[in-house]
């Protein structure tokens, strides 16, 4: 299994408004800015409602805010400055800044600063 990326899908419907993620948009903004990262992650959008399947399934609900990065079979087990965690036996990395620091790390890109 490759690196997974889970962000919310863009235009999402709340409270009678379109919305976008911030979150998901700042991850999605490094794949575009280093278009190589998306021959090595696996990218799904969800939409906004709960619950957020498959990610509450693979993770538990109570880790499915987005984005999210479920780390493939082959992720090292620790990045500096990357809190790596799991559940139900698979390891996340949850904080957009993270995500970023962990692509960064893992694929030979320059970090967030």
């Amino acid at each position: 299994m490759r690196d997974t990326l889970y962000v919310l899908r863009p235009g999402f419907e709340d409270q009678g408004q379109s919305w976008f993620c911030p979150y998901s948009s700042q991850v999605i903004g490094m794949l575009t800015y280093y278009p190589q990262l998306r021959e090595t992650v696996d990218v799904v959008e969800l939409g906004f409602e709960k619950p957020r399947q498959p990610v509450a399934e693979l993770i538990g609900e109570s880790n499915q805010s987005l984005p999210v990065l479920l780390l493939g079979d082959a992720a090292p087990e620790a990045v500096p400055g990357v809190n790596i965690a799991t559940a139900s036996g698979r390891r996340f990395v949850s904080k957009t800044i993270e995500i970023l620091r962990y692509l960064a790390a893992t694929h030979g890109v320059p970090p967030p600063h």
